[in-house]
């Protein structure tokens, strides 16, 4: 029994080597090729005569299906469904240099649709293409994908950036309301089963669109400190408080000192506030004003959420706009010295 299965081994090792070795002689024919075509000599490849008959038959299968090519950059556009919204320039930057030093690695992945005749749909690779474009080149490297239709297109390009830790909660947001209104996905439901998540997780991050972009651009770029469960509660206060308190809260987290649970108690705050008319928040510290004879002037109230209110009475009509001058210098002054200082 023994004695068999050593024989089986050495029968299944051999088939196993055979298939390395004409894999090995099938990678040095394709970078054989792709050298002399990078080089603008035609296409050539080893006669039948001197190729395993796996290697003739790889060689000779439609080059649309899946080939490495150098494809012209201007013929490139974006993936309608490109799963990241947020790129940033440092990172195109260091990725130029890489191509300076070290030349492109990795093929862009591309495909062609009916809608953009004549040129290559980026699948993945729009940093990498970002890059080329930054250094003028003419050409880029690409594999070119024939036969995939928009649901691919997304999927393709989303899992890729998955497995690199490049995607977001807020390139999720724009990408999957795209895709939902276009009805490449029938509903939340489909799509979810899709990208292997809940139906509910897809509706709260779908929920995030309603903010501004800016809003989104920062939250993206804070993406270590902002998480969905802070995001969403953000999204709620500006619903009810607007942009002014949003932000404050927004900064608190950057700054680490708002918790998820801090922003779900300002939220429901607000929610209390609202459905009892209009919104009265309680100030933290204020400042009075009194003439020298003691008569109250008036007061500055400062709040949690970064507002000062300045309330002044009993000033004449003639003294209005001399007081308002000499409030607006202050205040210029003051902003000037922040801004210097870099505490904006």
């Amino acid at each position: 029994m023994a004695a068999k299965l050593n024989f089986t081994s050495k029968v299944r090792a051999g088939m196993a080597a055979e298939r390395v070795s004409a894999g090995e002689r099938l990678a040095e024919a394709d970078v054989v090729n792709i050298a002399q075509r990078d080089a603008g000599a035609p296409n050539v490849v080893d006669t039948p005569a001197t190729q395993p008959a796996e290697v003739i038959e790889a060689l000779e299968a439609p080059l649309s299906l899946h080939a490495v090519r150098k494809i012209s950059v201007e013929d490139v556009v974006s993936n309608p469904y490109n799963p990241r919204a947020f790129y940033s320039a440092e990172t195109i930057d260091e990725l130029a240099e890489s191509f300076a030093t070290q030349g492109q690695i990795t093929p862009i992945l591309v495909t062609r649709l009916a809608a953009f005749p004549g040129q290559y749909v980026i699948v993945d690779g729009e940093r990498r293409i970002r890059a080329a474009r930054s250094r003028g080149d003419k050409f880029i490297d690409a594999d070119v994908r024939e036969g995939l239709d928009n649901q691919n297109l997304y999927l393709r390009a989303y899992h890729a950036n998955k497995e690199r830790e490049e995607q977001t909660v807020f390139d999720d947001a724009l990408a999957w309301k795209k895709l939902l209104d276009e009805r490449v996905y029938v509903d939340q439901v489909e799509l979810g089963v899709a990208v292997g998540e809940d139906p509910k997780h897809i509706s709260k991050v779908i929920a995030l669109t309603s903010l501004p972009p800016y809003l989104l651009q920062r939250m993206a770029q804070n993406r270590k400190d902002v998480g969905l469960g802070h995001a969403y509660n953000i999204k709620l206060i500006f619903d009810r408080a607007g942009a002014t308190v949003a932000e404050h809260w927004l900064q608190q987290v950057i700054e680490g000192k708002a918790s998820v649970r801090k922003l779900e108690a300002a939220a429901s705050a607000e929610a209390g506030a609202r459905s009892v008319g209009p919104r009265r928040t309680h100030y933290q510290s204020r400042v009075q004003f009194n003439r020298p004879d003691g008569v109250a002037l008036g007061e500055l109230k400062l709040f949690g959420d970064g507002r000062a209110e300045l309330s002044l009475k009993g000033i004449a009509p003639s003294d209005q706009q001399r007081l308002a001058e000499r409030v607006k210098a202050v205040i210029e002054q003051w902003a000037s010295e922040m801004d210097t200082t870099g505490m904006t």
